[in-house]
């Protein structure tokens, strides 16, 4: 994670005077599901929310550029196998790379943009319960799309696939097997950058 923090850095820090450093808030919902490694646990779509603070950097000419946040997310499940839903709290760092189309006639109003990168959480709380334990660190890969509009309001809808596991349940019942949890998300988010 430190890695990473200093590799971030050390990009912001190499970019030319030309680019432009934007802050922003941001908040949205999440929508999510837990992909187990056998199929006999399934979990509901069940939405959560997000929220935090943004740091964007563009490069005018190119039209590339980089976004960093800090956020906290709720991701809620309903799993099969219990009829209660499984909240988790997690503080999360996503870093993604994007590519801005910047029109000439109509880019005062409207940029679409597409965005990929690690996204990096910590789980600080959950409803830890019966077989089921929490991951304390998730790593996820989003991939997403969005558009600016009028320069100060971004929205954005994002898919992240779960790299490493999010949850384990442990069959207690009957082969004392542990099961790897994935998450797979939808976040749609609506930002202001000032």
């Amino acid at each position: 994670m430190r890695k990473i923090l200093l590799i971030t850095l050390l990009l912001l820090a190499s970019l030319p005077a030309a680019a432009q450093v934007r802050l922003g808030l941001r908040g949205g919902i999440t929508v999510g599901e837990l992909r187990f490694d056998r199929d006999f646990i399934d979990s509901d779509n069940r939405v959560g929310y997000t929220g935090g603070l943004l740091i964007d950097v563009n490069i005018p000419v190119v039209g590339l550029g980089v976004e960093a946040s800090a956020m906290y997310t709720r991701r809620n499940n309903r799993l099969t196998d219990h009829d209660r839903v499984y909240k988790r709290h997690y503080f999360e760092f996503p870093v993604y790379a994007r590519y801005r189309l910047a029109l000439p006639k109509v880019e005062r109003v409207f940029v679409p943009y597409v965005y990929t990168g690690p996204n990096f959480a910590v789980l600080f709380n959950d409803d830890n319960y019966s077989a089921y334990e929490g991951s304390k660190t998730y790593l996820s890969w989003d991939v997403g799309a969005g558009a600016d509009l009028f320069r100060h309001l971004r929205l954005s809808a994002t898919y992240g696939i779960g790299m490493t596991k999010a949850m384990s349940y442990i069959d207690r019942e009957y082969s004392g097997d542990r099961l790897d949890g994935k998450d797979r998300h939808w976040t749609l988010n609506v930002a202001w950058l000032f």
